[in-house]
């Protein structure tokens, strides 16, 4: 007999990831840090219906050259993913992921 895992509601509509290791490659991003990101990305969508955790990851796997690789899943859309080189790509992001969630 197979026991699954009890699955539990949540309030959350959507997760963010942001790569912390690509600011660490030599290769990576030469002005942006992780942690300043995930703080952008919190103000510019602190304002959607819905409430979205951003969080530093892992690798994501993207590993893009001179920028920071970002994945958001939320709404029940397909994920987003998008490489920033500059606080305006930061930006840019935000605004296409509060579009695609409303």
């Amino acid at each position: 007999m197979s026991h699954s895992p009890p699955l539990v509601e949540t309030r959350l509509s959507g997760v963010v990831l942001v790569c912390g290791d690509c600011e660490e490659r030599g290769d990576g991003p030469t002005k942006l840090k992780a942690r300043q990101v995930r703080k952008e990305l919190r103000r510019d969508l602190v304002h959607l219906p819905g409430r979205l955790r951003v969080v530093q990851s892992s690798c994501l796997g993207l590993c893009p050259k001179k920028a920071m690789a970002l994945v958001a899943v939320a709404g029940g859309q397909a994920p987003l993913a998008a490489e920033v080189c500059r606080d305006e790509d930061v930006e840019a992001f935000a605004k296409a992921l509060a579009r695609s969630v409303r």
